[in-house]
């Protein structure tokens, strides 16, 4: 953080001026960082705070930016520097903002802001502002993980099982039951599902894509023999299980 910015912990709703003016101009970005994180904890009746904005944005997005910003009252502290991770320091209002072009984890900004998610500043006016994907949020989180970042890696997997838990709950396609539990699965880059997890999508099991994804993807032998004498009495859905089950090897998985 810029020495001639102050050091207190923010939400996005203290950037609001700034982020309606990016709307009003027509800039593409998403919120990432600390911010997005307290967006989503706040869904949860959780508090967090940040001590800076970042938002994520392309590379034509942050030139054009960097033309604006003086001109709405935000001062540019350090621009990219060549060869080095390409993000901007802004001063507003007394209030850092960053604003990066990449960072590990997340891939390009496009694709995020397409992704995001919109949430409402009802005390500002009704601003909507695009707060990155959680799942997004995560995978970035996971990727840095600096000391700072695991208080909030342990906020957006709350978060994002809970999501996992509602789809397997509530939607009734294969696909959309399964998608984000298959999502966070490749953002923890592991096959077996965390247990206390398995355990609550379990109950709610009730097509033969669940019981195999629950099979192949069980976080233990034991978990996955329950998941088997809980499906349906189906010779075929019995012999894939018993299948997947064979091919499972647990000791070397955990």
């Amino acid at each position: 953080m810029s020495a001639e910015t102050a050091k207190a912990a923010h939400t996005v709703e203290d950037f609001a001026g700034f982020l309606e003016d990016l709307a009003t101009e027509g800039f593409v970005y998403s919120v990432i960082g600390g911010c997005a994180v307290a967006a989503y904890a706040r869904m949860r009746g959780e508090l967090v705070a940040s001590v800076d904005l970042d938002i994520y944005v392309s590379q034509e997005t942050l030139r054009d930016l960097l033309q604006w910003a003086p001109r709405r009252g935000a001062r540019v502290v350090k621009r990219p520097r060549p060869r080095n991770i390409q993000v901007a320091f802004l001063a507003w209002d007394g209030k850092e903002i960053n604003a990066l072009t990449e960072t590990r984890g997340l891939p390009e900004p496009g694709v995020v802001a397409r992704g995001a998610r919109d949430f409402v500043l009802s005390e500002h006016g009704g601003t909507v502002v695009p707060i990155a994907d959680p799942f997004d949020i995560l995978a970035n989180k996971l990727a840095v993980r600096r000391e700072k970042d695991l208080p909030h890696i342990d906020i957006m997997m709350r978060f994002v099982e809970e999501e996992v838990v509602t789809a397997f709950a509530e939607e009734d396609l294969p696909r959309e039951r399964l998608a984000p539990a298959q999502r966070l699965l490749g953002i923890r880059k592991r096959r077996a599902l965390p247990k206390t997890l398995a355990e609550r999508l379990l109950p709610f099991a009730r097509l033969p894509a669940d019981f195999r994804f629950l099979v192949n993807h069980a976080p233990d032998l034991s978990f996955a023999q329950d998941v088997v004498s809980r499906a349906p009495v189906d010779a075929e859905l019995c012999r894939e299980l018993d299948a997947i089950l064979a091919s499972r090897r647990f000791d070397r998985e955990a």
